[in-house]
């Protein structure tokens, strides 16, 4: 009789499918995997366990396919990376696809099989509803005899992803592509834009609110769910003849104006800028900076306006947005952030009455789909760089220890080790200083990585200008390594990673 130990892994608060393949690996003397698809974001989760397989010497054969054509030619470029890995690719046809999900692990007196539904993809390996059964069976046993047999014939059958592979697989993925951009069915409507879940409860309860005579309500809701369009559905739902929109950033409030002309273009509005360098006060929504705001609210009637936001609310007790407040009488006010609890003792929820519509934090975000899920990969700083007996006030002892060209190129190494979604590198970096940040932008630009330096000096037109940059796919502009002015409100969505703090 066959020794067989067998469970069912799933994806769960428990346990998932990557925690097991991280110990199968740490564990075995070699390993085999077949999987219909490998994107990239699955195999950065993989990447440390196989550098520390490599470190090891312990070998592994891959086999994917191209099979809908779902694996990404990145990911393959970077397995090939590893010395002790083979990597080959059935190619598939209209006649054969190819579904298999096997993960084997050759340990020293026995086999582990994981078989199911997961191929190497990050919502596979960690978030999706997926059955793997794992099998632990002794080597010279009937099944695994099979199993080691039919990968074998896979693995004859499959091309060997060499470079010259890659790229002609590569080019096909781009051509592609661009066929389906051009499918009539391709197309949609990019004006036509529902609520999430988040804005939907959020307007359906601020609705409540008012029902019940309430004139100020507060929504928390992570950074990225989208409230700005949120409140601009409630705007569009109540329909306030004049409106004031306030936020401290030149740069958050012109994507705030350009969503709600977005999203009420037929309503005969007019919207215009409150700022340093516009002065668009005649108008009926009004989009103002703090600072602007803070110094001519009284050439306003105090019913001015019908509806007022305050957006990143978290920064509405300070006494420039207090006197604003106190000023105007709306017919409702609304307070947005993601951040509402402050630690110097004020207290935001009492600003709007402590009516919070509706809370959603990162996690619930994530569990709802309505951000995108991410990686973070928290990397050990190198030896000799110690800030624990440095007090985090002084800026100039932080920066001296910052400024060692070993870690840039440390910094850089990791970077280029675990990657980055898509065809272009788009990053931020959050340094401690001013200096620390054009010492960064120097450096990386020195070894080939085009970036600048971008803090509060700078005026909101060359903030655009870079962040236009950095968004367009013809510039070749990597980084923009900053202080503090990105570190809210921010919304540039070609940034493919960001490496935040002193630790950078």
């Amino acid at each position: 009789m066959e020794a067989v130990k067998e469970k069912l892994i799933v994806n769960s608060d428990k346990g998932n499918l990557l925690k097991e393949l991280v110990k199968s690996m740490s564990e075995c003397e070699r390993y085999y995997f077949s999987v219909a698809f490998i994107n990239f974001s699955g195999l950065q989760l993989l990447l440390d366990p196989l550098k520390e397989a490599e470190k090891k010497g312990i070998k592994g054969k891959i086999i994917t396919s191209t099979y809908l054509n779902f694996t990404d030619a990145k990911a393959l470029e970077k397995i090939r990376e590893f010395q002790n890995v083979d990597l080959k690719v059935f190619v598939t046809d209209k006649e054969i696809g190819f579904h298999t999900k096997a993960y084997i692990f050759e340990n020293k007196d026995c086999y582990k099989v994981i078989i199911g539904s997961s191929n190497i993809t990050q919502s596979a390996l960690k978030s999706n509803i997926e059955w793997n059964v794992e099998i632990i069976t002794k080597e010279y046993g009937h099944f695994i005899q099979e199993v080691l047999k039919e990968y074998e014939n896979l693995w004859n059958r499959s091309e060997e992803a060499d470079s010259d592979f890659i790229q002609r697989y590569e080019d096909f993925l781009k051509s592609f592509k661009n066929t389906q951009k051009t499918h009539p069915l391709i197309y949609e409507n990019k004006k036509y834009i529902v609520q999430n879940t988040m804005q939907k409860r959020a307007t359906e309860n601020l609705e409540r609110l008012r029902s019940f005579g309430e004139k100020k309500a507060l929504v928390i809701a992570a950074t990225g769910t989208g409230k700005t369009y949120m409140s601009a559905f409630d705007v569009k739902n109540v329909k306030p003849k004049k409106l004031l929109f306030i936020v401290h950033r030149e740069e958050i409030l012109k994507k705030a104006k350009e969503t709600f002309e977005l999203l009420l273009p037929n309503e005969g509005l007019t919207f215009g800028l409150l700022t340093g360098n516009h002065k668009q006060k005649n108008v009926d929504y009004v989009f103002a900076t703090i600072q602007t705001i803070s110094k001519c609210f009284h050439e306003f009637e105090k019913e001015e306006f019908d509806y007022l936001i305050i957006d990143e609310a978290h920064h509405a007790t300070s006494p420039s947005y207090k006197s604003v407040l106190n000023y105007f009488e709306p017919k409702f006010t609304l307070g947005m952030t993601a951040t509402p609890e402050r630690s110097d003792g004020y207290n935001v929820f009492e600003l709007f009455d402590h009516n919070v519509a509706l809370e959603v934090r990162l996690h619930e975000a994530l569990e709802d789909e309505l951000v995108i899920p991410f990686h973070y990969f928290g990397i050990t700083d190198i030896e000799g760089i110690d800030l624990s007996n440095v007090n985090i006030d002084d800026i100039a002892e932080i920066t001296k220890r910052l400024k060692v060209n070993k870690r840039v190129d440390f910094i850089i190494e990791k970077m280029n080790f675990y990657g980055h979604d898509g065809e272009k590198r788009k990053g931020l970096g959050f340094c401690a200083s001013i200096e620390h940040a054009m010492y960064m932008a120097s450096e990386f630009n020195r070894k080939g990585y085009k970036s600048i330096c971008l803090y509060g000096d700078d005026s909101p037109e060359i903030r655009e200008r870079y962040i236009n940059l950095l968004e367009s796919d013809h510039d070749d502009l990597e980084f923009i390594f900053t202080v503090d002015i990105f570190n809210e409100g921010v919304d540039i969505p070609s940034i493919k990673c960001a490496r935040h703090g002193c630790n950078l």
